[in-house]
């Protein structure tokens, strides 16, 4: 993998394990069950089908925008679970890696507290 990628890739687990302290700041514990939404762009259609493909288990939402230049929006959500800050980032590196193969660049996650 690339050393842009790596960057990208802990950039996003940084950020992740970031949201985590915030959430447990304002009440989540591991037994909190906590609906993580997350977020996919690229401007390839058939990318946004490698990605719906290997993400089948999710109910995923696309959106896109231009008419002549299209770039799509992927979203979609973990449902509610109980996660621990490792199977978080886990979780987190996985939906990294799997847009990263679909050709999608995985945006964001982030959830509420009950």
């Amino acid at each position: 993998m690339s050393t842009e990628f790596e960057d990208y890739r802990m950039g996003h687990l940084v950020r992740t394990a970031e949201v985590w302290r915030q959430l447990k700041e304002l009440g989540a514990t591991e037994e909190s069950k906590l609906d993580f939404d997350f977020q996919f762009s690229t401007k390839n259609k058939n990318a946004v089908e490698a990605l719906k493909s290997e993400l089948a288990d999710y109910s995923l939402e696309v959106s896109s925008e231009g008419l002549f230049k299209k770039s799509f929006n992927i979203s979609g959500s973990s449902g509610h679970i109980n996660w621990s800050e490792e199977q978080l980032l886990k979780w987190v590196d996985y939906l990294i890696q799997v847009g990263h193969d679909a050709g999608c660049e995985f945006e964001c996650c982030g959830a509420s507290v009950p």
